[in-house]
């Protein structure tokens, strides 16, 4: 029997849901090597860093319906689900950074955005 993937992403802008056609997330450390010159020739020092989050998504146009200004939006919610409700993860205080529209032949139309989070959060229950 096959097992079930997650599958759900769900973005919110202003408490109205649009369907996602595509989602990438980066998370990046910020951990750092502190190089120091030493008689093995070797890195011995580390350092925290910050950590941030890059995501990239692409939501379908609505017909007619598309009444968010991307250029002004802030506080942008994205949560990716399991379909049995058994995992969530959740970028809060999203903001868009750059976006554009793509259109193909087959009749998708989607505008694909580049944004920051500032915060994340995993749950599984």
């Amino acid at each position: 029997m096959a097992e079930e993937a997650v599958g759900s992403i769900v973005m919110s802008v202003d408490g109205q849901e649009y369907d996602c056609s595509k989602f990438t997330s980066k998370k990046t450390t910020g951990n750092k090597r502190i190089l120091t010159m030493n008689r093995k020739l070797k890195a011995k020092f580390k350092t925290k860093g910050i950590t941030i989050y890059d995501l990239t998504c692409s939501v379908v146009i609505p017909d007619g319906k598309d009444t968010v200004d991307w250029d002004g939006v802030e506080g942008i919610r994205i949560s990716i689900e399991s379909p049995t409700g058994g995992f969530r993860e959740t970028y809060t205080d999203c903001e868009v950074v750059e976006y554009s529209d793509s259109y193909d032949v087959n009749g998708e139309t989607t505008r694909d955005l580049t944004l920051f989070a500032m915060d994340y959060l995993k749950e599984s229950f």
